[in-house]
């Protein structure tokens, strides 16, 4: 009986929104902006404390955070989550590169811009079929 009330203890933690938020703060009501390497193409994440994201591709679905961040697409899509590193000390106006992300090695630049309702960067070009 102990285990199960620490167990539902913890569930209802993280299922509110605060907890849930806890390390990707910094993300949380505001637009990351995520640029693929030099190319001057990128795209802006939306992270809310429900646990779900956006992001000006079109694209949504849900996320979330221990030693990585992961993206997880909707389940009709049948893609796998993406997942990678974040810097929880990223602040409003700040900027982080890292290449972890991408299979290939490309360098990502993540900036968060305070708030959202920015114009987004030039979208990625598809890959080529």
């Amino acid at each position: 009986m102990k285990n199960l009330v620490l167990t539902t203890a913890a569930l209802a933690l993280l299922a509110s929104g605060s907890a849930f938020a806890d390390g990707l703060d910094n993300a949380v009501g505001n637009t990351v902006r995520i640029m693929i390497g030099d190319t001057g193409q990128g795209f802006d994440a939306y992270f809310d404390a429900d646990g779900t994201f956006s992001d000006s591709l079109g694209r949504s679905g849900g996320w979330e955070y221990g030693t990585e961040l992961c993206v997880i697409p909707p389940a009709e899509t049948e893609a796998p989550p993406a997942c990678g590193p974040w810097n929880e000390d990223l602040a409003p106006g700040g900027e982080w590169q890292t290449d972890a992300w991408a299979e290939n090695g490309t360098m990502l630049t993540f900036t968060i811009l305070e708030g959202r309702g920015h114009d987004a960067p030039t979208p990625p070009t598809p890959p080529a079929e």
